[in-house]
């Protein structure tokens, strides 16, 4: 990791180390009339050619939600009984439905998976907790890296577990729509079989890969207060399924 990265990782530590302070895990959902709690976690994002993006996420016992950062966006809602993610495009007035769909996701045996793990010993702890820096590797090749403190808002991480989880296994479902050439072991990992393995370690502060894939963790808290109605979908809106 260059210098510059580091002292922007550093700069992000000192914020969610102050912010933390104020944090413990995300208690039992309470509701208050029109409102809920929710643990908030706000990401930079950027991908190759594209400018630095906010995503937020948003996560209920009942729910996911990630989205732009308010509360007019398009979203992505996770419905975490159903096990359905509904994709919602407000301009089309649409909501793609991606349902989980149960398949055999064992790791194909000419695929092996190692982790190379260090404390960041230079980085302030955060919730008393040593970020690490992590590096996640298909047959010897670091397919993407992340900075992770173990231990932290394990509710919220769950329910990116399972978001990542339900759209690997769609991935694994239409496996035929992807050149065989792209299908190589770290694609295969991350996106099919071992989508959250990045999570399992703890919560990413920082992640990013060698494509100019880049996120990290802005702001969070484990306790805020939002409105019911982000949890729900538009009622008249089309509903459709891919590839149908």
């Amino acid at each position: 990791m260059g210098k510059t990265c580091h002292l922007l990782l550093t700069a992000v530590f000192i914020l969610l180390a102050s912010a933390c302070e104020k944090s413990a895990d995300m208690p039992e959902t309470a509701i208050q009339g029109n409102t809920t709690q929710v643990s908030l976690l706000s990401y930079e994002e950027q991908e190759a050619g594209t400018d630095v993006y906010l995503v937020r996420v948003l996560v209920s016992p009942g729910f996911l939600r990630l989205d732009d950062g308010y509360a007019e966006s398009d979203f992505a809602l996770l419905d975490r009984h159903e096990k359905t993610i509904f994709s919602v495009n407000h301009e089309d007035r649409s909501i793609m439905v991606i349902e989980n769909q149960p398949i055999d996701a064992t790791l194909p045996s000419d695929i092996k998976l190692a982790i190379t793990r260090r404390p960041d010993n230079e980085a302030p702890a955060i919730a008393g907790k040593q970020p690490e820096h992590l590096q996640y590797l298909a047959n010897g090749e670091v397919c993407y890296q992340s900075v992770t403190v173990p231990g932290l808002l394990e509710s919220a991480v769950t329910g990116m577990v399972e978001y990542a989880e339900i759209l690997a296994r769609r991935q694994l479902n239409n496996m035929q729509s992807i050149p065989l050439n792209m299908q190589t072991p770290c694609f295969l990992t991350r996106y099919a079989y071992a989508p959250a393995r990045h999570l399992q370690q703890g919560l990413p502060v920082q992640e990013w890969d060698n494509t100019g894939y880049s996120r990290t963790l802005v702001d969070f808290s484990d306790s805020e207060t939002m409105p019911l109605a982000l949890f729900e979908l538009p009622d008249d809106y089309e509903k459709f399924s891919p590839g149908q």
